[in-house]
């Protein structure tokens, strides 16, 4: 594989390639921004009544939706990462979500919800970051924050040892 530079706006149709999420479980529209040196990352995210998780009471997605998408913010950093340096992306999991406080109950539909991600400690292959979603209704006040601790491997069999 090559290595390639990204351009800063990524759109769902180069993205897809990068995570392991596929169909309606791929809920990134598109990346606006993106530092693998730095390790942060800025993603929106479309509400429409198609979405997977769209709840006709709230006529939008619940906050804690905001969970998946800051976590797939992390898997397309990492997916960038590996295309920049032209390695395949590693396998990510999530290992703990901490702090997570939610300020809203949901995101209405036509609003986009966009994520922010920027990596706050690292130990060997387990990363953690800080997550921001927003809604496009109000873009300078957090309706989720979390801290999520991930790891990546490259070897899938390290996880069924003893």
């Amino acid at each position: 594989m090559e290595p390639r530079k990204l351009p800063q706006n990524v759109p769902a149709e180069e993205l897809i390639n990068l995570l392991p999420h596929k169909g309606k479980m791929f809920l990134l529209d598109h990346l606006t921004q993106h530092d693998t040196v730095a390790r942060t990352l800025e993603s929106e995210s479309l509400v429409t009544k198609n979405h997977i998780f769209y709840d006709e009471a709230l006529d939008g997605i619940p906050s804690h939706v905001a969970f998946e998408l800051i976590a797939q913010s992390i898997s397309a950093l990492s997916g960038v990462t590996g295309c920049e340096r032209g390695e395949p992306a590693k396998p990510g999991f999530l290992l703990s979500l901490q702090n997570y406080q939610a300020h809203a109950e949901s995101f209405k539909v036509g609003t986009s919800v966009h994520c922010v991600i920027k990596k706050i400690d690292e130990l060997e292959n387990m990363m953690t970051y800080s997550g921001v979603a927003y809604s496009s209704e109000d873009p300078e006040k957090p309706v989720v924050e979390t801290v999520i601790t991930v790891m990546e491997t490259t070897d899938l069999r390290v996880l069924g040892e003893n």
